[in-house]
């Protein structure tokens, strides 16, 4: 019993490291969404130029180490793939502070979009090889959460840091010359990031554990023929990760924008908002919806689960958007963050459920690369293009666009989980069928 006792706690200490680092990742990522005026200020760039600085030049960078990032991660130790991601991004962030063109600001975003897709494949691997089985998908839920919570922490300490870097009147740094209040702020997160890549070596990879005969490690190639052969079950899967994701990142790229241009609240007060719900209702869906992955009896359950919350996410998110009363506003707000991203926790779990051990990076790197490929990258545009070309000239235009996108991404990620849990209990049933017969 104390044995097991030890062992729990060394993989929820595993989990809880993992988590940290992809908090991290969060904030280094999100904390730009509060400093849009500011460098549209100093910039002179419009909501097109910012929004391909927010999503497209971030996901394009993404999805072309995405892939790589899984091959890395069914192949090598998975702590060194981890330590270098942190430390490329940790210094991408902090060279933010030596740009004095918006190119160099999309170089640098672009450098951490590539470094932070090293980490997610690896880790999932490692959560996969390093958790028992009747601890993974709270496990699976748990890191999740770190996309909530550091999403949340951005938001929360991003304008407090914000205002105290302008408040305390440094304008320059040694070797860089004069920095804007913002860039320095940037600087600052970044080198903060840097001593906690070798976190990770607190902890031993599981995979060198074990004979490496034991485990064969699979080619893309041969991962994308079993996939191809598994369609009708992953197809399904891939779409309703991406109509989910579409609203996650569409509302964490325009939300703070929205609010305060519809309800003229300060960017300050809006981070400390938004940021302490991502911080509550965040990691309260996800631990509700990862206790209900471990008592799902079967994957078409697991399915059901993904359709319920794609649909609540779908509705409480449009419902969102055209309300016009701030304080209805905000209980909408927390019901979105209550369900949005308990997606992941869906897929990931079905992906560990599935998929042979030697491919689960390599998987799970494809459906980020798909998420940043379609959702991460296209969400934010495609809200700009929709406000600009269907709603232009009107004063609701962007909560109008978000409306529009969300509608129609949800309804892809409602129909997708409700055609793949057909799939899966017509499956199961013939499995049950069948065994009934052989024991006849």
């Amino acid at each position: 019993m104390q044995d097991q006792r030890k062992r729990a706690r060394a993989q929820w200490a595993l989990v809880a490291c993992l988590t940290l680092l992809n908090m991290l990742a969060q904030i280094d990522k999100n904390i730009l969404v509060l400093m849009v005026g500011p460098i549209q200020r100093d910039f002179g760039v419009s909501d097109i130029q910012i929004s391909f600085l927010i999503g497209t030049a971030f996901a394009v960078a993404n999805i072309l180490v995405g892939l790589p990032a899984g091959w890395l991660a069914d192949r090598f130790d998975r702590r060194l793939v981890i330590a270098t991601g942190v430390l490329v991004w940790s210094a991408a962030v902090a060279a933010n502070a030596a740009a004095t063109a918006f190119i160099a600001l999309v170089i640098a975003r672009a450098v951490v979009g590539a470094a932070e897709a090293l980490t997610p494949p690896s880790s999932y691997s490692l959560i996969r090889d390093g958790v028992d089985d009747q601890r993974r998908a709270r496990a699976l839920s748990v890191y999740t959460m770190s996309m909530m919570l550091g999403t949340g922490l951005s938001l929360v300490l991003g304008g407090p840091l914000l205002h105290l870097v302008q408040a305390s009147g440094i304008h320059a740094l040694p070797f860089v010359g004069e920095v804007s209040a913002w860039q320095l702020t940037l600087f600052m997160i970044g080198v903060a990031g840097l001593p906690l890549s070798l976190l990770i070596f607190c902890f031993k990879d599981p995979r060198s554990q074990r004979d490496a005969a034991a485990r064969p490690q699979e080619s893309l190639r041969t991962v994308l023929r079993w996939l191809a052969g598994q369609r009708r079950l992953f197809v399904p899967l891939f779409a309703f990760a991406v109509g989910s994701s579409m609203i996650g990142f569409g509302m964490a790229a325009w939300v703070p924008t929205m609010i305060a241009r519809r309800y003229g609240v300060e960017l300050r007060d809006i981070g400390l908002m938004q940021g302490g719900l991502l911080l509550t209702m965040g990691p309260l869906g996800l631990w509700l919806v990862g206790v209900a992955l471990e008592r799902a009896a079967g994957l078409a359950t697991v399915a059901r689960i993904g359709a319920v919350v794609a649909g609540a996410a779908t509705v409480f998110s449009v419902s969102m958007c055209l309300t016009g009363d701030l304080t209805t506003f905000w209980v909408l707000d927390a019901l979105v963050v209550l369900c949005s991203w308990s997606f992941m926790a869906v897929a990931s779990t079905f992906v560990a459920r599935t998929v042979p051990a030697g491919g689960i990076g390599m998987v799970m790197a494809i459906v980020l690369v798909l998420n940043g490929l379609i959702a991460q990258s296209g969400s934010p545009t495609l809200i700009a293009l929709v406000a600009r070309h269907l709603y232009e000239g009107q004063a609701l235009a962007l909560p109008s666009a978000m409306a529009t996108v969300f509608a129609l991404s949800g309804c892809v990620a409602v129909g997708a989980a409700l055609l793949l849990g057909g799939r899966l209990a017509r499956r199961e049933t013939s499995g049950v069928a069948l065994e009934r017969r052989m024991s006849s």
